[in-house]
């Protein structure tokens, strides 16, 4: 078995398992020890089978952020520190995590708050990576 099919096995059983980034299995793949063009052509088998699909990964993902109760600048946050700064900057965000939807995230994180000063709500969405106007617009609703 060559080098580039070995490294292709490895990528597909990491995503036998569950979906990635392209960027989270090209970090994979080099931590494995590949070259830059092992690393090259494994990715793009990968792209020929349709193995990988960044939206689709990003679509679910949002759906999981969104359900844990977190905003928009969370989601930034995680898709920088999985190394996908290029999604962040090649992606409209806000297509993917509308603000309709983060409002309400932001509404439901209110309800599991509980009892707590309504000078602090604001502060707690914002550190949940919720977007300022989002916090705020689900606060004014929620005095409502």
């Amino acid at each position: 078995m060559d080098s580039t099919a070995k490294f292709f096995d490895f990528a597909c059983r990491l995503l036998a398992r569950r979906d990635y980034f392209s960027e989270e299995i090209r970090q994979k793949i080099i931590a494995k020890g590949a070259t830059t063009e092992e690393t090259a052509s494994a990715i793009e088998k990968l792209n020929k089978f349709k193995y990988l699909d960044d939206e689709k990964v990003l679509r679910r993902y949002v759906a999981e952020i969104a359900a844990k109760g977190k905003g928009i600048n969370y989601l930034k946050q995680k898709l920088y520190e999985k190394g996908c700064s290029a999604i962040i900057s090649s992606k409209n965000l806000s297509d993917f995590y509308p603000f309709e939807e983060e409002l309400a995230a932001a509404e439901k994180a209110l309800m599991k708050l509980g009892n707590c000063e309504k000078e602090k709500l604001v502060p707690k969405l914002i550190s949940r990576g919720f977007s300022t106007s989002a916090a705020i617009e689900a606060v004014k609703k929620l005095k409502r």
